[in-house]
């Protein structure tokens, strides 16, 4: 028995010995050959390198490896295995027919990078024409085109050659960052014309940019931007659905509908705006605050809850603490109001709106040296603020302060506000006739 067992191993290391067998070497290359037909083309890759390491002589595995390498943009692996394919069966006519259009292949873009080297850039795109016009599937060569076309002043061309080479090559993270830093040139040049206000020129970028890349779903935000700022909010709105199309969950594409649903006092489809954005990120905290504002008139406990929950997603919001404390204002709990206003204060230190609100606060509470100070920043920071004028008067007047208050009370009367102005004649009236 221990003989018959001998023998079967000694033949089955003698088969191992041997290597693997023709018919399995052609069974294993046509099932790399239907991945390569099916475009998968790493699979194939690994497929063939696995029967080159089983038998470093088959020629076809060397031929089919090149194939795959051109259709993966890599030229200098054609190049090396269709060489070794020949070297291994030099009389195979379809191997040298092979190289000989690799070769071709290889001359054509060592023209095209010479001219584009040389800055010859309009030769270099009648160069890489040609190559793409005979290889159309490789990739690398509608790459160089884009950035030929991109020297020579025509971008959208270029656009359209980086995506093909995308198209062709998706796993070359290349050809999508060149077609990106393209668009970004346009698309920033649109935000510091913005940044400059200037809605006309920046909505000219931004549509450039879209042209260049109709998925660049920012530049479509910005061009709303742009005709919201212009005053055509219907434009604004029907941009921002384009958004939508490109960019489904883009938040900060419907909060910004809903502020403008918001501004035009369509309160229902605010509503309705700053909860799809929700529905999409519950944290979103400028949506919390869109739907809390929309929701204060009428509804102020769920207000309430929307703020809270917008303090909650983002603590550092200063929008959020104000609003809440002039929520609170506006039902007269200044016990309430004043943690959410003096902490947004503290975040926004250079807001003269929301240093009144904090003296208005600390005045009806009683605490006039507090109201004084928050008072005298707001108008230090806007001289001609008539409510925070009003509102040191307020502060002065309780301490003492006749000199200051009048002053005060005064400033108040020049402001525009008729109802500000009524209140400060008659506090001056007051101090007069008790003088």
């Amino acid at each position: 028995m221990k003989l018959w067992y001998a023998v079967v191993l000694s033949m089955t290391l003698a088969v191992a010995a041997s290597g693997p067998t023709v018919q399995d070497l052609e069974t294993r290359l046509s099932q790399a050959k239907a991945e390569m037909a099916s475009g998968n083309w790493a699979q194939a890759e690994s497929m063939l390198q696995a029967i080159i390491e089983d038998d470093e002589n088959y020629a076809p595995a060397f031929f089919e490896l090149s194939v795959v390498f051109l259709e993966r943009d890599n030229l200098k692996g054609a190049q090396e295995n269709i060489t070794k394919a020949i070297e291994k069966d030099p009389r195979n006519d379809e191997f040298r027919s092979k190289a000989e259009r690799i070769a071709a292949l290889s001359g054509g873009m060592s023209r095209a990078r010479r001219a584009y080297d040389e800055r010859d850039f309009d030769n270099a795109i009648l160069e890489y024409d040609k190559v793409v016009s005979e290889f159309p599937r490789f990739a690398s060569a509608h790459f160089g085109l884009g950035l030929a076309l991109t020297k020579s002043g025509s971008p959208r061309l270029a656009a359209d050659a980086f995506r093909q080479a995308s198209r062709l090559n998706p796993e070359s993270n290349s050809y999508a960052k060149a077609l990106y830093r393209l668009v970004a040139e346009e698309y920033n040049k649109g935000n510091r014309l913005y940044n400059a206000r200037d809605w006309e020129a920046a909505l000219a970028s931004y549509e450039q940019a879209i042209d260049l890349d109709p998925t660049f779903h920012k530049a479509y935000y910005r061009l709303a931007k742009c005709y919201k700022n212009m005053g055509d909010t219907d434009e604004a709105l029907k941009t921002l659905d384009q958004v939508l199309k490109v960019k489904p969950d883009y938040i900060t594409a419907i909060v910004e509908k809903g502020n403008i649903f918001r501004t035009a006092a369509q309160s229902d489809q605010a509503e309705a705006a700053y909860r799809q954005a929700l529905s999409y990120d519950s944290q979103a905290d400028k949506a919390w605050i869109g739907l809390g504002a929309v929701l204060s008139s009428g509804r102020p406990k769920e207000a309430e809850e929307a703020f809270r929950a917008a303090i909650a997603a983002n603590p550092k919001s200063s929008t959020a603490h104000e609003y809440l404390g002039e929520l609170y204002s506006d039902q007269e709990r200044w016990e309430d109001a004043l943690a959410p206003l003096e902490k947004a204060a503290d975040l926004k230190r250079r807001d003269h709106r929301t240093a009144w609100r904090l003296a208005a606060a600390y005045n009806a509470l009683g605490r006039y040296a507090e109201a004084q100070k928050a008072a005298k920043r707001s108008t230090d920071l806007k001289r001609n603020f008539e409510y925070a004028w009003f509102e040191k008067g307020i502060a002065e007047k309780a301490l003492g302060n006749r000199q200051a208050a009048l002053e005060a009370f005064r400033n108040a009367g020049k402001g525009r506000d008729a109802a500000i102005r009524k209140s400060a004649r008659y506090e001056l009236d007051q101090l007069n006739g008790s003088h």
